[in-house]
């Protein structure tokens, strides 16, 4: 009888466990495009704390799922494009939030020297992914906005910063970030 009731507990143990990864990874396949490297070469914006202004710069991203599926790692690095010399680097972590069956966002990187932090949530419309974003910096700037991305297809998407509201005042909308996916050879086993 003992060896039954393992049995069974195991077997629904799994079960549950499965189901939760499978859960996690619906939620969040509308992100699946984005899996893998991309690139940009753009200004500067200037509007971050510690991020220069109207600098020639260039932005590498990374997706890719984590954890058995149950999570993206957004992860980039934007540097100057003559000197090499990092602007931001960071990362965003977005799971799915059970108790309200979103896709949460947690954040952390730097703009120049500075340090920040920040959490968000994500809404679909079509195929534009919208993170709603809440940033604070080792200094103290609180900024809100929403990141904005629009696929265009499986080569390309913008990327644009709208809705901007720092230590309380209103910044325009950022100019729109052309991204395209980077040439990463298949790997061999």
């Amino acid at each position: 009888m003992k060896n039954i009731f393992k049995t069974t507990f195991s077997i629904l143990f799994l079960f549950g466990a499965l189901f939760a990864q499978s859960e996690a990874y619906n939620a969040l396949k509308v992100l699946e495009p984005l899996i893998g490297e991309w690139m940009s070469k753009h200004k500067s914006l200037g509007v971050f704390e510690g991020e220069p202004n109207n600098q020639a710069i260039v932005s590498s991203y990374s997706y890719e799922w984590v954890t058995d599926q149950t999570a993206i790692l957004e992860t980039w690095r934007s540097s100057t494009e003559k000197e090499n010399k990092r602007i931001h680097t960071g990362s965003i972590l977005y799971t799915l939030d059970p108790s309200s069956n979103t896709i949460k966002t947690k954040h952390y990187g730097y703009d120049g020297k500075v340090y920040w932090t920040g959490k968000g949530w994500v809404e679909l419309q079509d195929s534009t992914i919208y993170t709603h974003v809440e940033e604070l910096t080792i200094n103290g700037t609180k900024t809100n906005y929403t990141n904005v991305k629009t696929l265009i297809n499986e080569l390309s998407f913008n990327n644009q910063y709208t809705n901007f509201i720092q230590n309380g005042k209103s910044i325009k909308d950022q100019p729109v970030q052309k991204m395209r996916r980077v040439n990463v050879a298949s790997k061999k086993d």
